[in-house]
């Protein structure tokens, strides 16, 4: 019996994703702050003091929105069914104004203005604010804060101000800031009726502040932005938002009785058309005509005009509970947190919620979470092993546990790093904590798309991801803004072959305004695809993983990571046709080794003139000289 005490073992590889497609964009938009007042500019320092111990406080939900209100139980319901009402009257009016499909946007309104102020003087950065509401645009959905203690000056409430700019948000619409605050000014003054709302009535304060001050032209009002000091300093900021109001109420005034041109007006401010474009376009207006018509509010009485919307069967209803001191400081630090460079004073609302309750499951999880956001993961996994044992039961509590064990995976960025080590198990775990809240889906306030999403993470690392596909999908649905699960998405389906969908996904990632994720969506194709090569090589299926490798090659667009996939798909490629060749002669070996010399002989000499590996092929020759000698 001939042996191969050399025989070549079939060869694999595993190819490296080539370091310049490893991108990293930024996953976290830049936190917004709308504000109605302002103050003179100082940095803060001191701690925010805690509310009162003795003061009681609510959690309400309604359709649309979470409240944690110090307002007693009848005020929380008004402001409640407020909100409701001219929210459901806007979205009825224009696409420019949304609920959102994600998160419920939460409430946090004080009826105590000394204990509001510190808040608003964080997000102000600026002592004595003379805020009476603000929204903010965080991460994981929007958040008004409300002093409902204060008297409202003509007519504006704060609540209707912020819902204004929360529906703007959720609708997209990406409009200048005057336009935004003229919005919220304009229907702030609504007056809500059962089954209609109505706005546009005189503002006096704002009337009286453009008779009493010098007013901005028009031209530069319609570029001032966030950062200016006329919307930040008390000098121009009055000015600014009674400005915004007047032209808003001009605008609409000056429409037809659907509103037409002005929606037509503000979606075409909101996709860059110039405004002295859009108002000639929709109007047949000048900027002059805009300086006349200020004019008027100065000179002459604002003559009473309203517009009315109807609305008919809004669902108002709330439901409310009391909560205790604990929840109170960790609702508030968990706003906090989510505030760039203010995890310390998160930190201490956290630590006061603990000393009020050792064991307050979401305080615990809340204090992981800034580990977490330093990546100091080996502090926060004892805080998320503790907070799950003092309360299993908190699905807010294992989603947040179940997503800090998934964070390298986390944000558009995430299928475009490689895999840790120990990323099978970790993921593994993180579902292993959300499968059990299944049984709660028929819940009213259970966050479907949130676990979805997370549930859908948790399939990167598998080989199969078609459950992944599935419930991304789902979850994509239900959370449209979500800029990271078409990411996960794309990336899956690459990885299943499924090219399809994933050319349809990664056009429409490609055309998004922001620039990070058409480059990280190139990543992700990039990295599924040398996950497919991978698996391919290791099912020895060199021919289709070095086909996919030259698409990756061919699509590079750096120089050196084009000339090492290059590199790799000839190597899969000579690796595929050494493999061969083995096996071929392998098979010789077999027929020589069971007697069948006839056989091998014919085989051998087929074989010889396509073997091209000189190793195999020196081999193949000796072995034709030894059955040469051979006689039949």
């Amino acid at each position: 019996m001939i042996s191969r005490n050399n025989m070549r073992r079939i060869l694999m590889f595993a190819l490296v994703f080539a370091a310049a497609l490893a991108v990293h964009p930024q996953n976290a938009a830049p936190v917004k702050v709308s504000r109605i007042a302002g103050a003179a500019s100082r940095r803060i320092e001191a701690p925010i003091p805690f509310p009162a111990a003795n003061e009681s406080w609510f959690r309400a939900r309604s359709k649309h929105f979470v409240f944690i209100s110090s307002a007693d139980e009848n005020r929380t319901r008004t402001i409640a069914a407020e909100l409701e009402t001219l929210a459901a009257a806007l979205t009825k009016v224009d696409a420019t104004f949304s609920t959102s499909s994600g998160p419920p946007t939460r409430v946090i309104v004080f009826t105590n203005p000394r204990e509001s102020r510190p808040y608003f003087d964080m997000l102000r950065d600026r002592p004595n604010s003379d805020v009476s509401g603000v929204f903010v645009s965080q991460r994981e959905g929007g958040t008004m804060l409300i002093n409902d203690g204060s008297s409202w000056r003509g007519g504006d409430r704060p609540p209707l101000h912020e819902l204004v700019h929360d529906l703007l948000e959720s609708g997209g619409a990406r409009i200048p800031l005057w336009l935004d605050e003229g919005l919220a000014e304009y229907f702030s003054n609504a007056t809500i009726r059962r089954g209609s709302v109505s706005a546009g009535e005189p503002m006096r304060n704002h009337i009286a502040t453009l008779r009493q001050r010098t007013r901005i032209p028009p031209a530069e009002l319609f570029v001032i932005t966030r950062e200016s000091d006329t919307y930040n300093l008390p000098p121009g900021q009055d000015v600014f938002y009674a400005e915004s109001w007047a032209i808003v109420d001009w605008l609409v005034r000056s429409a037809s009785s659907s509103g037409a041109e002005f929606y037509a007006f503000v979606h075409d401010v909101a996709n860059g058309v110039p405004v002295a474009t859009a108002l000639q376009m929709r109007y047949h207006r000048s900027l002059r005509d805009v300086d006349w018509a200020l004019t008027r509010y100065i000179n002459a009485p604002r003559a009473g005009w309203s517009i009315t919307i109807p609305v008919a069967q809004v669902d108002t209803t709330a439901t409310l509970r009391a909560i205790d001191r604990a929840t109170v400081l960790y609702e508030l630090g968990h706003f906090i947190a989510g505030m760039d460079d203010k995890a310390g004073e998160a930190e201490r609302h956290y630590r006061a919620a603990l000393e009020v309750n050792p064991k307050h499951a979401p305080s615990l999880a809340g204090l992981a979470s800034l580990r977490v956001a330093d990546a100091k993961y080996a502090e926060a996994m004892p805080l998320f092993e503790r907070a799950i044992a003092e309360d299993p039961n908190d699905l807010e509590v294992a989603l947040t546990y179940a997503e800090a064990l998934m964070q390298d995976q986390a944000g558009p960025a995430a299928q475009t790093e490689a895999s840790a080590a120990d990323d099978t198990r970790r993921f593994r775990k993180a579902r292993a904590l959300i499968q059990p809240f299944f049984s709660r889906r028929e819940e009213p306030d259970f966050p479907t798309g949130r676990v979805m999403a997370d549930l859908g993470v948790s399939y990167t690392v598998e080989d199969d991801v078609t459950p992944g596909i599935a419930a991304l999908e789902q979850a994509r649905t239900l959370l449209p803004n979500r800029v990271d699960l078409p990411i996960h998405l794309l990336g899956m389906y690459r990885r299943s072959g499924n090219r399809e969908k994933a050319d349809q996904l990664f056009a429409q990632l490609e055309s998004m305004p922001n620039p990070q994720i058409a480059i990280a969506a190139r990543a992700v194709v990039a990295r599924a695809d040398v996950m497919r090569a991978n698996a391919l090589t290791h099912g020895n299926r060199l021919d289709e993983a070095a086909a996919v490798v030259r698409e990756l090659a061919a699509d590079a667009g750096d120089t050196d990571a084009r000339r090492d996939f290059e590199k790799q798909a000839a190597d899969l490629t000579h690796a595929a046709t050494r493999n061969r060749q083995i096996e071929a002669y392998e098979q010789i070996v077999a027929q020589v080794n069971s007697g069948m010399f006839r056989e091998a002989i014919k085989a051998l000499n087929a074989f010889l003139p396509t073997a091209t590996e000189p190793d195999i092929v020196h081999d193949a020759k000796e072995l034709q000289k030894q059955l040469a000698e051979w006689k039949p």
